[in-house]
């Protein structure tokens, strides 16, 4: 099973009905192929893009809810007001424990864009953590795309879909 494409696209090529996704972590930009988990690196909850964080905070990319907070604030699972539902997830090596240091919202709670969900201490890790947003209920919605090799947290979109026609 592979994971559904998510393309490199100019930004310029984006055109003015497409749904754009901020960037909720800040670093570099990798395609799902390279997640150390084949739960995620095959698509099967859906598609989506890889961060390998450079920042300790994790941001609403969108206006909605946060449905749940899961697996000790390593997912959080959001619903834009659109009804778009999509999956955070940080992956942490085995070896190392991420030390949060507050996580902001509780589950049913109202998120703003840019909104602070959880942030924590990197300088306790030896390797980099991957951050995943991952689209749960996108499957038939149209093509992904990245723009960006590098994002900025509540600043640069990370993932944008070209609605189906």
């Amino acid at each position: 099973m592979k994971s559904e494409d998510v393309s490199y696209l100019t930004k310029n090529k984006i055109g003015r009905s497409a749904i754009q996704i901020t960037s909720p972590f800040s670093g570099k930009v990798m395609q799902m192929d390279g997640h150390p988990e084949a739960f995620f690196r095959f698509g099967t909850l859906g598609p989506g893009i890889i961060v390998s964080l450079t920042s300790h905070k994790v941001l609403a990319p969108f206006n909605g809810t946060l449905l749940q907070v899961k697996s000790g604030g390593c997912e959080f699972i959001l619903k834009a007001k659109n009804g778009l539902k999509v999956l955070i997830n940080l992956a942490v090596p085995d070896s190392q424990t991420l030390t949060h240091t507050h996580i902001a919202q509780l589950n049913g709670s109202k998120i703003t864009k840019g909104q602070r969900l959880a942030y924590f201490d990197l300088r306790e890790l030896d390797a980099p953590i991957l951050a995943s947003l991952i689209i749960l209920n996108g499957h038939d919605l149209g093509t992904f795309h990245y723009s960006h090799p590098q994002v900025n947290a509540g600043v640069d979109t990370l993932l944008t879909i070209i609605k189906k026609k």
